[in-house]
């Protein structure tokens, strides 16, 4: 199932330009425009968002139709400054990504839970998207003031997919 599960996401995030950084059990963390610049990161990632949104509701279609139980799927999306840089060692290369904007993103992922959406970004990051030439599907309902567990302020939230 995890496998059909990331067979399933990982090439909508790579069509939008996302660079895959981790697999954490059934989560994934993903960068748009950290390993590859580019000048529309929140576009993008916006983008690769509303495309997993309906890839995954057409997955549990297919799951129900076998008989299968349906999986939530969660995403969230923060933007900001990051520190993308390779860790190494003599026999193996990878990157990392820190930062708040890191910390942000899981930390809104999980509150997705507690908003009951399947996806949200920040306020911020989805002004920055829309700048940067996205077009939403949809109007998007506006959630000012949301507290998100471990976050020192609260979050103003835009629901990407309720």
């Amino acid at each position: 199932m995890l496998a059909d599960y990331q067979h399933q996401i990982v090439p909508i995030l790579q069509k939008h330009g996302g660079t895959i950084h981790k697999f954490m059990g059934d989560g994934i963390m993903v960068t748009f425009g950290a390993a590859l610049p580019t000048e529309t990161y929140a576009a993008d990632s916006l983008r690769a968002v509303d495309e997993l949104m309906h890839g995954v509701a057409d997955w549990n279609a297919g799951r129900r139709d076998r008989g299968e139980p349906e999986l939530r799927v969660g995403a969230a999306v923060a933007s900001g400054r990051l520190i993308f840089d390779p860790v190494d060692d003599e026999s193996r290369l990878e990157y990392t990504v820190i930062g708040d904007a890191v910390n942000l993103a899981a930390k809104l992922e999980k509150a997705t839970k507690d908003q009951k959406v399947r996806a949200h970004t920040t306020q911020e990051t989805y002004d920055v998207a829309l700048q940067q030439g996205y077009v939403p599907p949809a109007s998007k309902d506006r959630r000012p003031g949301c507290a998100v567990d471990g976050a020192d302020a609260p979050v103003d939230l835009v629901v990407l997919a309720g």
